[in-house]
């Protein structure tokens, strides 16, 4: 027999072989994989992160735009009595108003079109109407969290404002608008000091001691292990029970404030189809001032009209318009609201608290 032959024969017996006997089955062979239907990744902020329903008053009104009656400061403040005497004329006074206050309440919307065979077909993992709902009040929600920062949280709104720097800081002693503190990130800063002088400075320009916080998560965070404060709640007897993190009451407690409210919501700085970059929508900024439910002839530093005629008003409301000619239902949210600073001598704005 030639050697070659030998070869050959064995090649073809392993061969016959291997199609008898199945060795192995690859799962890929067997296993067709599917979608999970009760679990699935998707990106969504805590309802907590938000604050623009937290933070000034919500109040409804009748029109869309108008006005609102403003007392002169000069009334409550100004001492106008005098001795008087049986017979005489008593010391006399009047009443003085300002210009009144406008306000004109702007609509917002989105929408999205879903067409009508998508939920038919979609797996059950994707609950695509659940889906698009969702995005519609989430894009709503977070429109108005950036809208009310936009409104509220910046420099030129309030009577006064202060900035945090590195070094070379003038102090806050003077209670004045334009100076700078020392950034809390720092070990040398001073936040009972400014918080001192940042209270007295709004009760001398409005009257009233301010007793909300506003701050940035990123502030919140720096505050927390700031030494002068956590210093505060050290016990010589009992070292071991000495914080190394504060919370917000604590915080609230050493600063002297009846509620101090963290912003933690985010945004995405990069335009629709980039990559996402996200950042903080109140920034490492600070707000202190009054705030108390509006009434008549009452000092309050801001609140949020909500219009709620024909569609939403703070609160977003949520329609589906069915097109049968095309047939896709679209899916919208709509609100109708506007942010409204009333006094701003009852409000202080620290910029850049921290690096």
């Amino acid at each position: 027999m030639h050697p070659d032959a030998s070869l050959d024969y064995k090649a073809t017996i392993a061969a016959l072989q291997r199609e008898v006997v199945c060795k192995g089955v690859d799962y890929s062979q067997i296993h067709v994989a599917r979608l999970e239907s009760e679990w699935s990744l998707a990106y969504r902020q805590e309802p907590s992160n938000f604050i623009a329903d937290r933070w000034f008053p919500l109040i409804g009104v009748n029109q869309i735009a108008g006005l609102y009656p403003k007392w002169a400061k000069e009334n409550a403040y100004t001492n106008k009595a005098g001795t008087w005497r049986p017979g005489s004329i008593p010391p006399q006074g009047e009443l003085k108003v300002d210009q009144p206050g406008s306000y004109v309440c702007q609509r917002y919307a989105f929408e999205m079109p879903l067409p009508a065979d998508m939920p038919f077909v979609a797996d059950q993992g994707y609950p695509i109407e659940m889906a698009t709902t969702q995005m519609v009040t989430d894009v709503l929600q977070l429109n108005k969290e950036i809208t009310i920062a936009n409104a509220y949280f910046k420099e030129g709104v309030w009577g006064i404002d202060w900035t945090g720097v590195s070094s070379g800081e003038t102090g806050t002693e003077e209670q004045v608008t334009g100076l700078t503190f020392r950034q809390f990130n720092d070990a040398d800063s001073d936040p009972l000091q400014v918080f001192k002088d940042a209270k007295l400075a709004i009760k001398k320009r409005s009257g009233v001691k301010p007793n909300t916080l506003i701050m940035g998560e990123q502030v919140y965070e720096e505050l927390r292990i700031n030494p002068q404060l956590i210093s505060l709640f050290r016990n010589p007897q009992a070292a071991e029970k000495v914080p190394t993190k504060l919370n917000e009451q604590m915080i609230a407690q050493a600063l002297d404030v009846d509620q101090i409210i963290v912003a933690s919501a985010m945004y995405n700085k990069s335009p629709p189809g980039s990559e996402v970059e996200l950042d903080w929508i109140f920034g490492k900024h600070m707000w202190l001032g009054y705030v108390t439910t509006p009434g008549p002839m009452k000092t309050i530093a801001a609140m949020n009209l909500s219009f709620n005629e024909p569609l939403g008003g703070f609160d977003t409301a949520i329609t589906q318009v069915p097109d049968l000619h095309s047939h896709t239902t679209y899916y919208q949210g709509f609100q109708c609201w506007c942010p409204v600073v009333v006094a701003p001598d009852a409000g202080l704005f620290m910029k850049n608290a921290i690096a």
